[in-house]
């Protein structure tokens, strides 16, 4: 089973490819609308909040 921190990793590298192909995909459809990669949404904020929580975990347990 994966411990806390790599779970949170592997998550926020997930979306992180994601927003990137989806930017990608825009961009070949020669899209109007821009997005912007560096905007954080409420969302993104959580998962760092989680990534740090499992960080502080996995140092306390190791």
């Amino acid at each position: 089973m994966f411990d806390r921190r790599a779970e949170a990793e592997m998550r926020l590298y997930s979306e992180k490819l994601a927003r990137e192909l989806a930017l990608k995909r825009h961009r070949e459809e020669g899209s109007e609308h821009n997005i912007d990669t560096q905007t954080t949404s409420p969302a993104d904020e959580g998962h760092a909040a989680a990534e740090a929580t499992a960080t502080a975990d996995a140092e306390r347990v190791g």
